[in-house]
């Protein structure tokens, strides 16, 4: 029988590891806007930030636990990768690497809103197996 919660703390080394991948693809765009490559820096920028920002929440249990105060957060994250996909075709150059920056935008895009749907800790209910 598993404690009420237990899965949470199963969960936290990975909120961790998503907070150390998503903060290293903040700071590659940090690194992209010094070198003048806004098309790729802005995307891998918003989806770093917000990823951290809520893989951080989940793990400092600073997400409230209601089911309203959790698709709130949810829907901020989906957004987020909206606005990085969007940002990546506005930004993206005419020519040869257009396609090749809209396809890196589309990922980073992806795998945040996957983040937002699929890392969320599970709850089980007392008694719960």
């Amino acid at each position: 029988m598993r404690r009420k919660g237990s899965r949470v703390v199963r969960d936290v080394p990975l909120h961790v590891l998503a907070v150390v991948l998503f903060g290293l693809l903040a700071w590659s765009g940090v690194v992209g806007l010094a070198q003048d490559v806004p098309a790729l820096a802005v995307p891998s920028l918003i989806v770093g930030v917000a990823g951290a920002v809520r893989a951080l929440a989940t793990v400092t249990g600073l997400l409230p636990a209601g089911r309203t105060a959790r698709r709130v957060a949810r829907g901020a994250t989906v957004l987020a990768a909206v606005a990085a996909l969007a940002a990546g075709l506005v930004l993206a150059p005419q020519g040869a690497d257009r396609g090749f920056v809209v396809a890196v935008s589309a990922v980073l895009a992806a795998a945040l809103a996957a983040y937002a749907v699929l890392g969320e800790p599970v709850r089980h209910p007392a008694g719960a197996s």
